[in-house]
């Protein structure tokens, strides 16, 4: 898959590494389309595909500590979320949680 990210944004100046997990067999325009520059996607467009914020809260209820209902209030998918590499659960930043494994990793 990754030859077809790579094949897709010439206009990159390096090509991200392959998305894994869940996500691994979406073409690259599926987030980042119209990008001139490989960045992480604006909320709005993951939950294109993801309903909507109480719709992850609800799939995430049984969560001790819920990172889609937070004290912290919604904060952007990317925050904890990566395509391209280690997911990173914020909530771990101040909490001491047991490490989480993310759907799909």
């Amino acid at each position: 898959m990754a030859s077809v990210c790579i094949a897709a944004a010439p206009a990159f100046a390096q090509a991200p590494a392959a998305p894994h997990g869940s996500h691994a067999k979406l073409a690259c325009t599926t987030c980042h389309a119209g990008q001139k520059t490989m960045t992480a996607p604006d909320q709005k467009v993951c939950l294109q595909c993801h309903v909507s914020y109480e719709a992850l809260a609800k799939k995430t209820a049984g969560d001790k500590y819920n990172p889609h209902d937070s004290h912290m209030g919604r904060i952007q998918c990317s925050a904890c979320h990566s395509m391209h590499q280690k997911s990173h659960y914020v909530c771990r930043d101040c909490h001491a949680i047991a490490d989480r494994k993310f759907k799909g990793e």
